[in-house]
C-alpha cells in the first residue's frame, strides 16, 4: 500500500498528475483509511499503461480512458486487442478496396520500377489482375513503407522475404484448423455471412496478437 507521494516517486509522475487522473475516472478509486488514501500495485500498473499510450501511442485520455475500461470488464487480451484494432484501423483501413496501378504506386511511394519488380518477384507485393492491368491495394502501400523503414535499420529484403515464406507454411496450418474446427460448425449452425465476417476478424486479431507477442517472447530467448 502507497500513499499519493509514494505512488508519485513509484510512478514518475507527479502528484497533482494522479489526483487529475482520479477525477477524470482513469484510476480505481483509492483505499480510504481514515482522510489518508492508498494505492496499491494494481493502480500503480494502470499508471504505467496510461503513461505508455499516452507517450508511445499518443492517444487522448478520452481514448485510454475507454481502453481501460474494456480492461477492467473483460481483461488485459481485450483492451490489447481493442488497442490492436484502433491502431491498424488508421493504418490501412479500406486498403485492401483501394485499386492503384503501378504507375500510381511509384508516385505514391517514390521507389523505383527496378525496386517495384523485385519485391514481386520476391512475393512481398500482391497485386491482382484487372483488366489484364497489375493493381495494387492500399496494403502494398503500407508493405512498401514497412520494407523502406527496415531497409533504413540496414535489413535486407531477404529478411521479409523469409518471413514470407515462414508465414505461408503458416497459413497453411490455420487454414487446415479453421475448415476442421471453425468453418464446419459455422456450416452446420447457419451462421450469416456478416456474424462470419466478424468472427473471422476477431479470430485474425486474436491470431496476429499471438503472433507478435510470441515473437518478442522468442527473440529474447535465441
Amino acid at each position: 500500500m502507497h500513499n499519493i507521494d509514494e505512488l508519485a516517486h513509484l510512478s514518475g509522475l507527479p502528484s497533482r498528475t494522479i489526483r487529475f487522473y482520479n477525477t477524470q475516472g482513469l484510476l480505481p478509486p483509492p483505499m480510504m483509511q481514515g482522510r489518508v488514501a492508498y494505492y496499491d500495485d494494481e493502480h500503480l500498473l494502470i499508471l504505467d499503461i496510461i503513461k505508455q499510450l499516452k507517450d508511445q501511442q499518443n492517444l487522448p485520455l478520452e481514448t485510454i480512458k475507454q481502453l481501460l475500461e474494456i480492461r477492467a470488464a473483460q481483461g488485459e487480451v481485450a483492451m490489447n486487442l481493442a488497442l490492436k484494432q484502433r491502431l491498424l484501423r488508421p493504418l490501412n483501413a479500406g486498403g485492401q478496396y483501394i485499386r492503384l496501378s503501378k504507375e500510381a504506386l511509384l508516385r505514391q511511394t517514390g521507389i523505383t520500377l527496378e525496386y517495384i519488380d523485385e519485391l514481386n518477384k520476391q512475393g512481398l507485393l500482391f497485386p491482382v489482375q484487372v483488366d489484364n492491368q497489375e493493381m495494387y491495394s492500399g496494403d502494398d502501400v503500407l508493405l512498401i513503407e514497412l520494407y523502406k523503414c527496415l531497409e533504413a535499420y540496414r535489413l535486407p529484403i531477404a529478411l521479409p522475404a523469409l518471413i514470407r515464406c515462414q508465414l505461408r507454411q503458416l497459413v497453411r496450418s490455420e487454414l487446415a484448423a479453421f475448415e476442421q474446427h471453425v468453418y464446419t460448425r459455422w456450416r452446420k449452425e447457419g451462421l450469416p455471412p456478416g456474424q462470419q465476417a466478424e468472427q473471422l476478424e476477431a479470430i485474425l486479431t486474436l491470431t496476429d496478437t499471438l503472433i507478435s507477442v510470441m515473437h518478442r517472447k522468442m527473440m529474447g530467448q535465441v
